[in-house]
């Protein structure tokens, strides 16, 4: 949620000069509140859409990708503490689960997916027209 009223000119001209791109209909769709704010960004260019989620403490083992048709399902979860704190390690062998909606203008077939330092990139090519009902199951390992 930007400062400014997304239809006020103004909010244009101030993203503009200090560098920010204007704000996406798809990303105010795929982010929704201040805490997503903080561990999710949506990215696009021309071609491509970044979906970049903060996954603090897991690594590329701890996490599952799955994409149905329009439905992205990110699980992360540690299965031993691995010399943490207690509380910690508690927290992580808990686990997260992230359920969102792929926006319309994203192919799920044609996508790749980095991790490193505990932050999840994943990035999808652009499309036209609607999203297919097709569905995959990654597992990062």
């Amino acid at each position: 949620m930007g400062f400014f009223d997304d239809n006020d000119p103004f909010e244009g001209i101030m993203r503009e000069f200090f560098g920010g791109s204007p704000t996406t209909r798809s990303r105010r769709q795929f982010i929704r509140g201040e805490e997503e704010d903080r561990n999710i960004d949506f990215v696009e260019d021309e071609r491509k859409v970044y979906l970049i989620f903060e996954l603090p403490g897991f690594r590329e083992k701890d996490i599952s990708l799955e994409i149905k048709g329009k439905d992205l399902e990110i699980s992360a979860q540690k299965k031993n503490g691995e010399s943490m704190q207690d509380y910690l390690g508690q927290k992580l062998r808990q686990g997260i689960v992230i359920k969102k909606k792929l926006p319309n203008i994203v192919n799920p077939k044609n996508s790749f997916h980095t991790i490193r330092n505990g932050i999840l990139e994943i990035v999808f090519n652009k499309i036209k027209g609607g999203v297919k009902n097709e569905s995959r199951k990654i597992r990062i390992n």
